[in-house]
C-alpha cells in the first residue's frame, strides 16, 4: 500500500488544504469547473466527506475545500506540524475509498 505523507502548515489548518503533486497520484482526475466530493475515512472509522477543488492558473494547486475539510480539522483538534496520512483503497462496496490518519508529535 502507498500512502502519501504531509506535514500540515498553518495554511492547511486554518484555511484549506492545498493538495499536493505527490497527493494528487492518489485522487480521481480533476476538474477545474466543478468540486469533486471524495468520502473519506479515518482511521477511528468516522467517515468526511472532503471536495476537490482545481483552482485556476498555472501556479494554483487544487485544494480540499474549507468548509468540510475545517470541521474535519476542528473535531480532531489538529494543529500545524501534525502529520497527515492519506491513501486510497480498493473497497468491495464503494470500489475506491480514500482513507485518512493523523500523527500528533510528541513535542512542538
Amino acid at each position: 500500500m502507498n500512502r502519501f505523507e504531509k506535514e500540515l502548515t498553518p495554511s492547511d489548518v486554518n484555511q484549506r488544504l492545498t493538495v499536493t503533486r505527490g497527493m494528487l497520484e492518489f485522487l480521481p482526475q480533476i476538474d477545474p469547473a466543478h468540486d469533486l466530493p471524495l468520502r473519506v475515512l479515518d482511521e477511528t472509522g468516522k467517515v468526511y466527506v472532503f471536495y476537490l477543488s482545481g483552482r485556476e492558473g498555472r501556479e494554483k494547486k487544487p485544494v480540499f475545500q474549507a468548509k468540510h475539510w475545517k470541521v474535519f480539522v476542528k473535531e480532531r483538534g489538529i494543529a500545524a506540524g501534525d502529520v497527515m496520512y492519506f491513501w486510497r483503497e480498493e473497497n468491495a462496496f464503494y470500489q475506491t475509498e480514500y482513507r485518512i490518519a493523523l500523527l500528533k508529535p510528541l513535542f512542538r
